[in-house]
């Protein structure tokens, strides 16, 4: 998972997931919400596990992300974003490759939007990057 400190700045930190049983993953069309612990992290963290009918599904929505940074430093835009398909599952899996980024506009404070493209779909993920005032 990816941590991001209240300064704008990111780290990545493997998480410990206790195992899913065949019950909980048995019946199509429900989720299964489990907590792990994130090496780098003081709180635990949580996950929602979908379970589908079938996999012929199709993306209908893609999550906005929300990212800070500070003055100068490019934003580290996520792999991956969040995508809802057309039976309501999500999955955070969905590989995405952002737009580049003009420096320009993380030069000072404000904020600003990048596109990416995922494949599969003419749905964009969307980044809203906020760059904070220095301290």
């Amino acid at each position: 998972m990816t941590l991001v400190y209240a300064d704008g700045s990111t780290a990545r930190s493997p998480v410990a997931w206790p195992a899913l049983t065949e019950d909980q993953v048995a019946e199509g069309g429900t989720r299964v919400t489990i907590t792990g612990l994130a090496d780098r992290a003081a709180q635990p963290v949580t996950a929602t596990v979908w379970v589908r009918h079938t996999d012929a599904v199709e993306i209908t929505n893609i999550a906005e992300e929300r990212l800070t940074t500070r003055p100068g430093r490019p934003p580290t835009l996520p792999a991956t974003v969040v995508a809802t398909y057309n039976d309501g599952s999500k999955d955070s899996r969905t590989e995405v490759t952002w737009d580049p980024v003009d420096p320009d506009q993380y030069a000072g404070p404000g904020s600003f939007e990048v596109e990416g493209t995922v494949p599969g779909t003419s749905h964009r993920a969307t980044a809203t990057i906020t760059v904070m005032p220095p301290t």
